[in-house]
């Protein structure tokens, strides 16, 4: 049976509007889809960001651990420690003189020179150091103990009204970083002949060690 003309006209367009509906539900449906594909994406690359900045965090932690490690090592393993004495008598030290003990018993760490009288912190930390200065028969020595250009203490051997020796001695602690410096000088405070009497035997001697 044949429609008539009108009614074939409605029916295409009725046809054709569902087919635009159909359209448009699977293009709705093709975009939800993509919505979901990159939340899934999205979420991975939250899990795996997370997961490279938890490695960054304990990279970082064991790498500091690792350094407090090496600086402990750095100072207990090598047992920073020096002791040095004078063997023989010095007279007429000028002012700010270094007093050069000559007998190195013992440095550890390599920090004390005999060339300079000095010792140089070879890491940084608390350290304590010793001494003992003697004069004898009517001589005197005046003389600081100096941490790079400051002076930690200052010290009188005073024998020089008689005929005898006399003994100072004296301990320090002080915090020290690389490359500090510490050594025993002639100071400039009052007159005095600045004569040291070494023997060797720990007459006049310097000495220190990293305390921690």
């Amino acid at each position: 049976m044949l429609l008539p003309f009108g009614a074939c006209i409605a029916v295409e367009l009725i046809l054709f509007a569902f087919a635009n509906d159909s359209s448009r539900d699977s293009g709705i449906s093709a975009i939800l889809q993509k919505l979901k594909t990159l939340e899934e994406e999205v979420s991975t690359l939250k899990q795996r960001l997370k997961s490279c900045q938890n490695g960054h965090n304990e990279f970082s932690k064991s790498n500091t651990e690792f350094r407090e490690r090496r600086f402990v090592l750095q100072g207990q393993g090598s047992q920073i420690a020096f002791h040095a004495q004078l063997t023989h008598n010095i007279e007429n030290l000028g002012i700010h003189q270094a007093i050069l003990f000559d007998n190195v018993l013992l440095n550890e760490g390599n920090g004390y020179s005999i060339y300079e009288g000095e010792f140089i912190a070879p890491v940084s930390g608390l350290y304590v150091f010793a001494w003992t200065i003697s004069s004898g028969d009517r001589t005197c020595m005046k003389y600081d103990v100096v941490k790079n250009s400051v002076v930690l203490t200052y010290h009188i051997s005073d024998a020089a009204n008689h005929i005898d020796w006399a003994v100072s001695s004296g301990t320090v602690v002080t915090r020290m970083y690389t490359g500090d410096r510490v050594w025993i000088r002639v100071s400039d405070f009052l007159t005095c002949s600045h004569t040291v009497y070494g023997t060797g035997y720990g007459t006049s001697l310097f000495a220190g060690f990293l305390l921690n």
